[in-house]
């Protein structure tokens, strides 16, 4: 198994908004495929696997949505522009277009070709350029931009014909993709990892389940991670901290047999929804940690970016980590920011956290002074519990260091 698969079909940057909508305007063709030329002028698309784009099939996408909710968008085609603007209002910032339902089952069918191609062994891993974007859509709505949930029904896509039981999916979208969370909510299969602009829930979706302690339901209980940045100007050294202290460590103990990224690059410098500082580099660094997972099955899509500048080099950087390429430099690296983490406090703290239960156990872990963590851990190897040691670790972060 080698190489890194690139998805893109022009086609999909065939819609637009036909409308005056200040939200919706940032969501422009250009963000498609100002990032494949960019890509291809980097010299990069000539090193990738080429893998064709198809359509997704109405059984894919019931694989997560309702037969309701698409047989609505299945009318929109045939709609005027009054029709579709009506159509649109019942849904939260999210636009409708004759061609979108086009796009949006091109957006499907690439993500899914990606994910044959990385389980069947034909790359190693690869990068899916889509639009619209998937991770804010819920079972019966459109939101956000989305349209149908392209990462939420790859992963059941690749449960349900890979026989896989452990899925991460790593969401670095500068929102929170609500609509994958309420998909895996109650599934111990699927880890969910998401950070996301909130401010204390005045930042869009502006949803008391975006916070940290929102960790999935009944079985799922502790298999979804929130790391909710409640200030801006989150910078490189913020996204390695999680990384390190949060992330990395619930990863390795689940384990995955597939990693699937949400890969929004509104997180990066300069974009205008995200206002945070890490540079475009950092998503390289991002994509090679990932890539010790899984033996390497990372499959990447596309989701926001609204600076086409900050955009297409952070599709590169990520890129060329996809391709093996060295990492480059980080500039800046210092102490992760005040306001939100203070890790370095954080990480002590945790060492002297008491005692906390699993409930499908009954089991108590104790961490007392000095202990290392992994060597309470190694007592229980459960993913449960390390989801819930590391919820606790966030729960210190956000509760006790947020301005």
């Amino acid at each position: 198994m080698s190489g890194t698969a690139l998805i893109y079909d022009e086609e999909m940057s065939r819609y637009q908004l036909l409308w005056d909508d200040p939200v919706c305007a940032i969501e422009i063709p250009e963000r498609l495929t100002r990032s494949y030329e960019a890509v291809k002028s980097a010299g990069l698309e000539k090193r990738c696997v080429p893998v064709s784009v198809r359509e997704g099939t109405e059984e894919e996408i019931l694989l997560y949505h309702s037969k309701e909710y698409l047989e609505q968008v299945k009318q929109t085609p045939s709609m005027s522009v009054e029709e579709l603007k009506t159509f649109t209002q019942q849904f939260g910032d999210v636009y409708f277009h004759p061609n979108i339902y086009n796009c949006a089952k091109l957006a499907i069918g690439a993500t899914l070709q990606l994910v044959d191609s990385v389980m069947k062994g034909k790359v190693r891993n690869g990068m899916a350029l889509v639009r619209p974007p998937g991770h804010h859509s819920q079972r019966s709505a459109a939101n956000g931009f989305c349209v149908f949930n392209n990462v939420a029904i790859a992963a059941l896509y690749a449960k349900k014909h890979y026989n896989l039981n452990r899925v991460l999916i790593v969401d670095w979208d500068v929102h929170h993709g609500q609509g994958v969370q309420y998909c895996f909510e109650e599934d111990p299969s699927v880890l969910y990892f998401s950070w996301h602009r909130y401010e204390h829930k005045s930042f869009w979706p502006n949803l008391d389940e975006s916070d940290y302690n929102t960790v999935g339901k009944g079985k799922g209980t502790g298999f979804n991670i929130n790391v909710p940045w409640n200030k801006v100007g989150m910078t490189n050294s913020d996204y390695l901290s999680v990384f390190f202290h949060v992330l990395l460590p619930a990863a390795y103990e689940f384990d995955p047999e597939l990693v699937l990224v949400s890969a929004g690059f509104d997180s990066a410098i300069g974009d205008p929804e995200g206002h945070m500082c890490a540079t475009p580099e950092i998503f390289g660094h991002l994509t090679h940690l990932l890539m010790s997972l899984a033996r390497g099955k990372l499959c990447v899509v596309l989701e926001g970016g609204y600076n086409l500048t900050s955009l297409t080099q952070s599709v590169c950087q990520t890129m060329h980590s996809l391709l093996g390429d060295p990492t480059p430099s980080l500039s800046g690296i210092g102490s992760p920011c005040r306001r939100w983490g203070r890790f370095h406090d954080f990480k002590m703290r945790i060492l002297y956290y008491a005692v906390w239960k699993v409930e499908s156990g009954n089991v108590h872990v104790c961490v007392s002074e000095g202990e290392r963590v992994s060597q309470s851990l190694c007592q229980h190897k459960s993913a449960r519990i390390l989801c819930v040691l590391v919820q606790s670790m966030v729960s210190i972060v956000c509760s006790e260091h947020v301005e």
